[in-house]
This record gives C-alpha cells, structure tokens and sequence, in this order.
C-alpha cells in the first residue's frame, strides 16, 4: 500500500489506474443514491476525480484517501443539486434537516466502502468460487447454481464453505454486516 500511496502522491499513472478500477463503481452508485441519476453520477465521480488529479494533494495513509474521495464526490453531488435546483426538493423529502443528510451521507459512505471492500475480496477468489457466491448472492439455490455450473452440489458446497472462511479471514468482524448488506441486492 505504501508504493500505491507513494505512486498516487507522484500522480504515477497506474496508482491511478488502480485508484480508478477500485473506487470508480463505488463512487459512482454512491453519488447515484444522492443525484438519482446514473449519467450525472458518472460524470460527477469524472469531475471529481479530475479534480483530485490537478490538485497537489498527499494523503499518508490509504483510509485518509478514501475518505477524501467520498467527501469530494459528495461535495460535487451536493453543488450539482444545488446547480440544478434540486436541493431544496432533497431537503423537503428528508424532513428539510440538513442533520438528516448528514447521517443519510455517512450510511451511504459505510455502505459503499463495506460493498467496494467484499466486491474486492470476492474478485481474490478463483473463478468458480468467485461465480458461486455471486449466483449465491443473486439468491440461487445451492441446487440451482449447481445445475446453472453443471457442478455436484457438494461442489458446490464445499466452494461456497471455501469461500465463506477466506471472505471470514479477509473481511474480519465486517463479514456478516457485508453479507447482509449484499443480500440487499447492492451491486457487486
């Protein structure tokens, strides 16, 4: 992490070609849930990314710029609400308390960084565990991923068993909440 941090300080094209492939997904359905549009959200996260790429910033730990990002694309979601005159409808269906936004921000903040951090671990897996827990997320059967694969059903099982302790030994404490969460059909 530390070459990464390094690179990306030094605005070395693959730290940020990195930076782009892990983030951008997150931060795009992120700044969705605020704008509730897909094409302003992606252009959003552009902006904003270019934004941080012409600004001479240095972050000393990875957290630091994680955080960054998601204050930055909020920041920009927020002023194109405003731009567009949209804010005060936003304010009206969240009980025109900005303290709700605030928290309505965090959620979505936790949510996006827990859903990037299991997205990221399941892409570590081999590819048929990796196509197990997704079909398993998409709330398949252990029968029905079996016939989908054309796998033993206790293939299956062991795969996903597999699975499960390697997410466990990666996700700590977090892998049940992510779990959870996933099974809310976030996008993974």
């Amino acid at each position: 992490m530390a070459d990464y941090l390094d690179g990306f300080n030094k605005k070395s094209t693959k730290a940020w070609e990195y930076l782009y492939r892990d983030y951008y997904t997150a931060l795009c359905s992120y700044v969705y849930k605020i704008v509730g549009d897909e094409s302003v959200s992606q252009d959003v996260v552009q902006d904003s990314l270019i934004g941080i790429w012409k600004a001479d910033l240095h972050f000393s730990h990875m957290e630091k710029l994680t955080c960054y990002l998601y204050k930055a694309v909020y920041t920009n979601a927020i002023q194109y609400l405003r731009t567009e005159r949209l804010h005060h409808t936003l304010l009206q269906s969240y009980g025109e308390e900005e303290v709700e936004i605030s928290d309505q921000h965090f959620a979505l903040t936790v949510q996006e960084e827990l859903t990037r951090q299991l997205r990221l671990c399941i892409q570590e897996l081999p590819e048929e565990q990796r196509k197990i827990i997704h079909l398993s997320l998409e709330g398949l059967s252990g029968k029905e991923i079996a016939d989908k694969l054309g796998i033993s059903i206790h293939t299956v099982k062991t795969q996903k068993n597999r699975s499960f302790k390697y997410l466990r030994s990666k996700l700590g404490g977090s892998f049940y909440l992510l779990f959870l969460l996933a099974g809310q059909n976030l996008p993974l």
